[in-house]
């Protein structure tokens, strides 16, 4: 008689919820063929592979191909994390008869969930003695590497999800080792992925296994034509159970165009984004003062949440606003980056009153319509109110309008005094002193008011500032270059950032405008006489930092950088 224990019926139970778990796998079917492109009269092998479904196939009659015979069939079972997969293929034998291309249709099985369908594909043919001609996938071969990119075309910040994925049609291959490339030009964040495995895929009709070895999300810094390159594997391919040979595979590089956003850019821009908006939350809409209040501002969209930096407010001056915490809930997978930033502020009414809470002002570039969108948020109310409870008067503080005058507060010219005090004749010798002692006060005034008035001129034109002050910049620049002239590494890049800052200055352009030929047309326009001699310095400090012995020696590139300097600005042609 045999005992059941709880052990044993827990064990049981467990192994009955494992099995239906390993059942209960994705069904799918698929059909490809053994090469493509064929020749007339050649055979060719159709293999249709049924997915965890149970069924029989018949040889389908396809109009330019003839049924020689068949199947054969081949099984194959498989668990990967606790999942059960079997797959059975049916492989017919055909002939081709056509001297055009033959189309496969789309065949259908019925599921335990309903139909499947498998995708129709296009087996090229060619005439004898011809040499078939690959379609673009043909040319995979048997192991390749590609890199594809979900878009080769877009504006500067956009953000393009790039795959690294290794192909190959045999089930015999051991990668050794892939390498990554670089990816110059771009802002990176890695997408995480599973393990690599291998995925069956069919491509016009040929049946590959494809691993995703790596995945980015990629935001363009520079406009151009960027390139990405280097994608590589070693790799082992056994031919027979003791024997082998050695497999690599070089991915063909992908050129992304980077247009540069539409002018003008609108002033507080935020960045460029698939999708953003701002929402606004207050943990209170009534408090008493000296209370804090939360104040969140949340960017949410798709893009470079990252980006997004902490915006300019302008809060009452009544309210005591401490530095916001920034939160980030950001995502980022195979769909690119999204997510929201949150700036959460901690407030401090010192004064009773009815306030509006300040909002985000600015714009951001839409990647969808391809213009700009302005933010639009309705502002908070808050409602303080007096806080009768504080009488300790550890926090005093007035409101600019709570103004009081006090008797106490005037005092008399007392004309009959008989204290200690300069002489009136000794004051009248003191004349000049005293008319300038009294000047100061005035002319100070002046000063300030004039100081006052250009520094609004240079807030309403911060453009035209940076341009004024552009030789002042790029001379203290090269004083800064000039003492590591001993230290060629740091030198070089010293002087050539110097340099180029500014050139945009006296442009009045941002980084992503600087390229080599936009700057070739802006001297041409501005200083003619000079261009050839700018090309030559700023080529010569771009080969510096990869061969310093060949370009002229620091003293005499500080020399050239001040003497063009002058030049340009006598000669700049506004």
């Amino acid at each position: 008689m045999v005992k059941f224990t709880f052990t044993s019926c827990l064990q049981l139970l467990l192994l009955c919820f494992l099995s239906m778990g390993m059942a209960w796998s994705q069904e799918a079917f698929e059909v490809s063929v053994n090469r493509n492109p064929v020749r007339v009269g050649e055979q060719v092998q159709l293999t249709f592979t049924l997915k965890n479904i149970s069924r029989r196939i018949d040889g389908p009659v396809i109009k330019g191909l003839k049924l020689l015979y068949g199947p054969s069939t081949s099984n194959s079972t498989s668990i990967y994390n606790g999942t059960r997969t079997s797959e059975v293929g049916y492989t017919f034998t055909y002939q081709v008869l056509s001297r055009t291309n033959v189309e496969i249709p789309a065949f259908e099985v019925q599921g335990s969930q309903g139909k499947l369908k498998s995708k129709s594909f296009v087996l090229s043919v060619s005439t004898k003695g011809a040499k078939p001609s690959g379609s673009k996938t043909g040319n995979l071969g048997s192991v390749a590497c590609v890199i594809e990119a979900s878009k080769r075309n877009l504006h500067i910040g956009e953000q393009v999800v790039v795959s690294f994925k290794i192909f190959n049609n045999a089930n015999n291959l051991d990668v050794r080792k892939f390498n990554i490339p670089e990816t110059p030009g771009f802002w990176k964040e890695v997408v995480d992925i599973p393990e690599p495995r291998w995925e069956p895929q069919v491509i016009s009709g040929q049946r590959y296994n494809v691993a995703t070895v790596k995945k980015l999300v990629l935001f363009p810094q520079q406009t151009g034509t960027l390139s990405i390159d280097g994608f590589d594997l070693v790799g082992y391919k056994r031919t027979s159970f003791f024997n082998g040979q050695n497999v690599t595979a070089n991915a063909k590089p992908i050129k992304i165009e980077v247009k540069p956003l539409p002018e003008p850019i609108p002033p507080a821009f935020l960045g460029t984004f698939r999708q953003l908006r701002v929402t606004l939350k207050q943990k209170e809409q009534a408090c008493r003062t000296n209370e804090a209040i939360t104040y969140d501002l949340t960017f949410s969209g798709k893009g470079n949440i990252k980006f997004i930096q902490e915006p300019s407010l302008t809060w009452p001056g009544e309210f005591e606003v401490f530095d916001p915490e920034v939160i980030d809930q950001i995502n980022v997978n195979a769909n690119g980056e999204s997510g929201s930033r949150t700036f959460r502020y901690v407030v401090i009414p010192r004064a009773p009153g009815q306030y509006e809470l300040p909002v985000a002002e600015g714009a951001w570039f839409n990647t969808k319509n391809g213009d700009y969108v302005t933010l639009n948020t309705k502002p908070l109310r808050l409602t303080v109110a007096t806080n009768n409870s504080d009488e300790s008067g550890l926090v005093s503080y007035n409101s600019k309008t709570d103004v009081q005058i006090l008797n106490q507060d005037i005092n008399f010219i007392q004309s009959a005094w008989k204290g200690p005090c300069l002489a009136r004749n000794q004051w009248d010798n003191q004349g000049q002193l005293a008319g300038g002692l009294l000047a100061i006060g005035p002319l100070a005034l002046g000063l300030s008011f004039v100081a006052r008035r250009r520094r609004d001129e240079d807030e309403k034109n911060p453009l035209t500032v940076r341009k004024r002050r552009a030789k002042n910049a790029v001379r203290h620049e090269l004083k800064e270059a000039k003492k590591h002239t001993g230290q060629p590494n740091v030198f070089y890049p010293a002087l050539g950032s110097g340099l180029e800052a500014y050139l945009m200055a006296k442009l009045q352009w941002n980084a992503s405008q600087l390229t080599t030929s936009a700057l070739n047309e802006a001297l041409e326009s501005h200083v003619p006489g000079l261009k050839e001699q700018w090309n030559t310095l700023l080529n010569d400090l771009d080969m510096a930092r990869y061969a310093p012995g060949q370009v002229p020696p620091p003293d005499a590139m500080i020399a050239a950088a001040e003497a063009l300097v002058d030049a340009t600005e006598k000669n700049w042609i506004a």
